[in-house]
């Protein structure tokens, strides 16, 4: 008795910021904190482990790979670059003059006589297996020495679980390193012993289009292996508007391998609307080292499937790509090759309207051919059968559709009682069992796929998505209000150039007085916000309820989550 009044009590307490962590993985980075943090630690996601003897070698790359172009596609890639080009060519700067381009042999030429000024050794050291006992974590995976033939892994890919028939691939593994790497997050960056997690909470960021099972599997992951004393679910847009401050947005979610949109009100995200395109960051780098060599780069040894050349090439992109048009001509770009044991040289290098094209490819997505043809777009997949869940969505569909039968039946049998003469009525009825809606399979089934044989730019993902909200004054809202967040919205101009794209395309009858697109609210790093969100919205009132235990976990299951979730289950 006394126990179980304990338990109520802790539970009605409010949760205190330093005992709540938050995580949120990504396809390339994870962000882990307290939510009483300032800022999350961000490492690399990644997991290397050596190779056994004679065992199978698995590499996942940092980048996502380039693929061999035919003919056909690499004539469609250079004249969809040519084309921007020209769109570049006659465009003017924000004091109304022309903007000067720069053509790939005016780049070619400056840079022919760029040669690297050598500097001392470098101090940086592979990762060899006799420094590790089980395993390299983070920022170190860069490091992991190819011919000790590490198994390098990735947990996440394209924003959900990066399940594949090699090694390491199956759920099990997956499950087992996103354990080794959040718990070895836990004890070393944020400094909390594992057997201390039981005093502790964790709200777990997830992708807005989301498969059950993993969320199942994950949620156990929390709970039960890692230990902690709760746990909750939030989609990653919903945090995203708690972080921003809004009440209704259009989220565009800009990561390194997908971007995502969805309109969310009342910390509600749309499920119609979720779209999610299998192009990012990671694409537009590949894109911009096509462009780099053949603007003449003068670091010809450069191999983007290395893992610190991937590395060095999102530098360069995060640091000097943008799309302001007032930036024009040649303009200098400095870096630094360094290896392990190898002497470091510093380039001196020019590049002209490459900085701006790579990141165009955003809204001439014909580009990312360079790195396959596959990523069309996507939308929350109907919910499959669960056997721990007796109430899953086939028990409601039956139900429902059992429920409709009944009452045709007896709205038949009635009106056949009232006029026994006329049977026509009575025949209809039974001809209605045919036509039954299944109101939930016509809400999941064919209007939440968008059309799969498009592949959306930016623009046209964001106008599908808001053109799928179920009124229309929830429609000029979300025109209203569009939030770009995610590492790939950090461009210089990104939202100039989509507000200009979109205000030539937005319905008359739904355009709002002003059009507002926020990126970095509250002067935060865009790749932030969600997990900011997520912090703020685990120490609110109203969100106590939401709150699954380990005890509960193990006696109800995955039934929680169809009661607690803040979304549709």
């Amino acid at each position: 008795m006394n126990t179980s009044a304990t338990q109520e009590q802790s539970q009605s307490e409010p949760i205190q910021a330093q005992t709540c962590i938050i995580i949120h993985p990504g396809s390339k980075n994870l962000r882990i904190g307290r939510a009483s943090d300032v800022n999350p630690h961000t490492i690399l996601h990644a997991i290397a482990r050596p190779r056994r003897p004679k065992g199978p070698l698995h590499r996942d790359p940092v980048l996502i790979p380039t693929v061999v172009l035919s003919k056909e596609n690499k004539l469609q890639v250079d004249e969809t670059y040519q084309s921007m080009r020209g769109t570049l060519q006659s465009c003017l700067r924000s004091d109304g003059t022309p903007r000067p381009a720069t053509s790939t042999q005016q780049v070619a030429l400056a840079n022919k006589q760029c040669t690297p000024i050598q500097g001392s050794v470098s101090k940086l050291q592979f990762v060899t297996k006799s420094d590790v006992e089980d395993y390299v974590i983070g920022d170190q995976v860069l490091y992991a020495h190819s011919d000790d033939q590490f198994n390098v892994h990735f947990p996440f890919r394209h924003g959900d679980l990066n399940i594949h028939s090699g090694v390491g691939g199956s759920l099990s593994s997956i499950l087992a390193d996103l354990e080794t790497i959040w718990g070895h997050c836990i004890t070393n960056l944020l400094e909390i012993p594992k057997t201390e997690l039981k005093h502790y909470r964790a709200v777990l960021v997830i992708p807005d289009i989301y498969n059950r099972l993993f969320l199942k599997e994950l949620v156990g992951l929390l709970l039960i292996q890692l230990g902690f004393g709760g746990c909750f679910l939030v989609q990653d847009h919903v945090a995203a508007t708690f972080g921003a401050g809004l009440g209704a947005a259009c989220v565009v979610d800009l990561g390194d391998q997908k971007t995502s949109v969805s309109c969310v009100e009342d910390a509600l995200s749309q499920r119609a609307t979720r779209i999610r395109l299998d192009y990012g960051g990671s694409d537009i780098t590949q894109a911009f080292y096509y462009l780099l060599q053949r603007a003449g780069f003068p670091y010809k040894e450069c191999q983007p499937q290395h893992p610190l050349d991937s590395a060095l090439l999102t530098r360069i992109k995060e640091g000097y790509c943008h799309l302001n048009l007032d930036f024009c001509g040649l303009r200098d770009v400095n870096f630094v090759v360094e290896r392990p044991g190898v002497a470091t040289l510093r380039y001196h290098i020019k590049i002209g309207d490459e900085l701006l094209l790579a990141p165009l490819g955003l809204f001439n997505t014909e580009v990312f051919a360079l790195t396959g043809q596959d990523k069309r777009g996507q939308g929350q997949a109907n919910a499959s059968g669960d056997p721990e869940d007796p109430h899953d969505a086939n028990y409601l569909r039956e139900t429902s559709r059992r429920a409709h039968k009944e009452a045709l039946e007896n709205q038949s049998t009635s009106t056949a009682s009232m006029d026994p003469i006329d049977n026509s009525t009575n025949a209809g009825g039974q001809g209605e069992e045919d036509l039954v809606v299944d109101s939930l399979a016509a809400d999941a089934a064919p209007d939440d796929l968008p059309q799969q044989q498009l592949l959306y730019s930016l623009d046209q993902a964001i106008l599908h998505s808001i053109e799928r909200c179920s009124s229309d004054e929830m429609k000029r809202r979300m025109y209203s209000c569009i939030l770009l967040v995610g590492g790939g919205a950090k461009f210089e101009g990104l939202s100039t150039w989509l507000h200009n794209r979109l205000l030539l395309q937005i319905p008359f009858q739904f355009r709002p007085e002003q059009t507002e697109i926020i990126v970095g609210p509250k002067e935060m790093d865009p790749s932030m916000v969600a997990w900011k969100g997520a912090a703020i919205m685990s120490c609110l009132e109203s969100a106590q309820e939401l709150w699954i235990r380990p005890t509960e976990w193990k006696k109800i299951g995955v039934r929680l989550l169809r009661e607690r979730a803040p979304f549709y289950w």
